[in-house]
């Protein structure tokens, strides 16, 4: 298996990710509309995994074909939904079953591409044991072929039951090896969807976190305003409380000057008089 296809399912959005290489596969991008999606035949020579962007509304309307279909699907390693609207909701109709993974807006493009590459990453690997395990069963026909061999050349029935002990050792450590390699694709299966779910509550804590820096945000913003308005009215004041002491500058002025000329005129009348 050298192919992972991500299918977009959508009735006009876009995928949000650039397509980006792989080192071992190669991954292709298609489309397809919803009402494609329900139908589609995927192939058991690829890794695929589903993005879908739907409303709520556009969900319900699938939902029940989409689920027939794909739900219990064994060639779908992963299907992700985004909705615009009451992720909530389709959330918890989706969260008894481990091959669907809501997600909230705002999509959160780094987390989306780290899912994406557990998931390829995790299937590829899983591929590759199923087929070491394959590679160990086709080689028991190949020790029947030569137990055929012994017993022709071996004429003594010791030497024949020696051989024949030696195959079937070596068919027992096969299954045991086929059952361990069971035992670790459960494993991986289980540490793949606990991972996802931790991933996704990281999401949702980095989703909480953004909006708590925006509402600080906002109120430092909402703080140096209030700021700004206080050293203008506090300036404003400034400006009219000199504009009073000039005025009561220019009144003190005039009252002296008024003060000196009736003083004088005080001094011309008493010199009229000859009381000086």
């Amino acid at each position: 298996m050298k192919k992972s296809v991500i299918w977009n399912i959508s009735s006009q959005d876009k995928f949000p990710l650039e397509m980006w290489k792989h080192p071992k596969l190669t991954i292709e991008l298609k489309h397809l509309s919803l009402s494609e999606s329900t139908n589609l035949v995927v192939s058991d020579q690829e890794i695929n995994i589903f993005y879908l962007r739907v409303s709520s509304k556009e969900w319900k309307d699938i939902k029940e074909k989409f689920l027939k279909n794909f739900e219990l699907h064994p060639f779908i390693s992963i299907i992700i939904i985004s909705t615009p609207d009451e992720p909530d909701a389709i959330s918890k109709e989706l969260l008894s079953k481990s091959k669907f993974l809501v997600l909230e807006n705002p999509i959160h493009l780094r987390e989306l591409r780290i899912i994406l590459d557990r998931i390829i990453q995790v299937e590829f690997y899983k591929n590759a044991a199923m087929e070491i395990g394959n590679g160990c069963l086709a080689n028991v026909g190949f020790f029947e072929g030569v137990f055929s061999l012994a017993h022709k050349e071996y004429e003594s029935k010791e030497h024949e039951a020696e051989a024949l002990r030696s195959i079937l050792d070596y068919e027992e450590k096969v299954k045991i090896n086929q059952d361990e390699i069971n035992i670790a694709m459960e494993k991986v299966n289980e540490l793949k969807n606990l991972e996802l779910i931790e991933l996704h509550d990281r999401i949702r804590a980095g989703e909480l976190l953004d909006q708590m820096r925006e509402n600080e945000l906002k109120s430092v913003i909402e703080e140096k305003k209030a700021t700004e308005r206080a050293l203008e009215y506090s300036r404003i004041e400034e400006i009219n409380q000199d504009k009073i002491i000039q005025a009561q500058d220019r009144l003190f002025s005039y009252t002296e000057k008024e003060i000196l000329e009736l003083l004088e005129e005080n001094k011309k009348l008493k010199k009229q008089l000859g009381l000086s």
